[in-house]
């Protein structure tokens, strides 16, 4: 499987394959402006991808129970590796997810793009192995009511 992520400076390729140590391949493919991480660098430090509003981070935990995932929200940052900024959208196809970067204005878990954010979160389910999605707020993909009011318009 693979994800685009789209943040306000920048657009990642979020992929469930792994690279030869076991890490998921997270690699930044657009960017706005500056930033700390270079377009084409990957992020590390973690072998889960965790999905949440805040950001997609990578991340290493089965405390307190070994071999059960912990989702992303109550992990101690000690086990946190690479993130982004915050997330403004998702979607399956890149060409999407370049249009909507390119648009004005973009927000937080921006209505305008919550129809392909849903499918993604839809698909990626409550048991992938590797991409753990937040269902705590405020760190879940909950829209509020002004946004569902400009969903039906």
């Amino acid at each position: 499987m693979e994800i685009f992520a789209v943040t306000k400076t920048s657009v990642y390729s979020v992929s469930d394959k792994k690279d030869e140590l076991g890490i998921p391949i997270i690699r930044k493919i657009s960017l706005r402006g500056k930033s700390k991480v270079a377009v084409g660098a990957r992020l590390g430090g973690g072998y889960l991808v965790g999905i949440t509003r805040e950001c997609i981070m990578l991340y290493n935990e089965d405390h307190p129970k070994p071999n059960s995932i912990q989702p992303p929200e109550i992990v101690n940052t000690a086990f946190h590796g690479g993130r982004t900024s915050p997330i403004v959208a998702l979607f399956f196809d890149r060409k999407q997810a370049m249009g909507c970067f390119a648009s004005e204005n973009l927000q937080e878990c921006d209505p305008r793009w919550r129809n392909q954010t849903e499918e993604v979160l839809k698909d990626i389910g409550d048991n992938h192995n590797m991409f753990i999605v937040s269902k705590w707020p405020p760190w879940a993909f909950i829209y509020t009511e002004s946004d569902q009011n400009e969903k039906k318009a």
